[in-house]
């Protein structure tokens, strides 16, 4: 029986604890948007490029100039952000032969000449807000 009950108030310490953690909104300033067409996906990503390193995603309505994309309760610490266009709606940014055919762009400007090592598109998120301005190419 005490057994137990450590067990549960060591469970219920814990979630206090994550319930107590401190947490960042991240602001996404995406400039350059060519038009309203499609949307603007945005995946904010801890180790690397692929979507399964990415733990926080949104997607915003596009519009011509800049769109701002808002994620509350973003954990801080150090992320990449990759965002696109979808101009076609097919939830995917197109690269026929590996070129996109569809804006994007990546924290830091980083990826000028293809996809960019994560440790150059790095950024820090703190509490209570980051923005991030990622333009469009």
């Amino acid at each position: 029986m005490t057994r137990a009950l450590v067990a549960a108030l060591a469970a219920l310490a814990h979630l206090a604890a994550a319930a107590d953690a401190p947490a960042a909104t991240l602001v996404i300033r995406v400039e350059g948007v060519r038009s309203n067409q499609g949307a603007i996906y945005a995946g904010v990503c801890a180790t690397g490029f692929d979507e399964r390193d990415c733990p926080y995603k949104i997607r915003g309505a596009a519009a011509a100039g800049t769109v701002e994309l808002r994620i509350r309760d973003v954990e801080p610490g150090d992320y990449a952000i990759a965002v696109f266009q979808d101009l076609n709606g097919n939830g995917r940014i197109d690269r026929p032969f590996f070129v996109p055919t569809e804006p994007y762009g990546f924290s830091n400007d980083a990826g000028r000449r293809g996809l960019p090592r994560f440790e150059a598109a790095k950024v820090s998120v703190r509490e209570p807000t980051t923005t991030v301005v990622i333009p469009l190419r």
